[in-house]
């Protein structure tokens, strides 16, 4: 039989960017999880916040999806960060939707936007995502 040889695959490179920010803040649906655990990450945000932003107690931001891949799955998580921080991590079902989006497009990260809100509890996330 002859040894065939499967080609490897270029790295995926680039980011990819969906939709834009919107000024209802209802538009941004996709809940995010583990916030908590990078009050660093938060911390940097509030800091570069304007005064009109800290006032509302919400800063909207591009957020990075960056996959976390497992060699035997393929994407395990996809990390949300904001200004190369990691900030918090999606949850399915848009985790495995994006994942699919990220290797449908090619690219090493998606863009979408993103609403931080403070409140009693600590920050929480929430992305717009248009159309997965």
């Amino acid at each position: 039989m002859w040894p065939f040889r499967r080609r490897a695959r270029p790295e995926p490179t680039g980011t990819y960017r969906l939709g834009g920010h919107s000024p209802d803040v209802d538009d941004y649906t996709v809940l995010t999880v583990s916030e908590s655990r990078h009050p660093a990450t938060f911390d940097a945000i509030w800091g570069a916040a304007t005064a009109e932003e800290r006032e509302a107690g919400m800063v909207r931001r591009w957020a990075v999806l960056v996959p976390v891949r497992d060699p035997k799955f393929g994407v395990a998580d996809l990390a949300v960060q904001f200004d190369g921080q990691a900030a918090c991590y999606l949850r399915p079902p848009h985790l495995g939707l994006l994942a699919r989006r990220i290797d449908d497009e090619r690219v090493a990260t998606l863009e979408v936007p993103g609403l931080i809100e403070w409140g009693p509890a600590g920050p929480s996330v929430r992305l717009l995502v248009a159309s997965v």
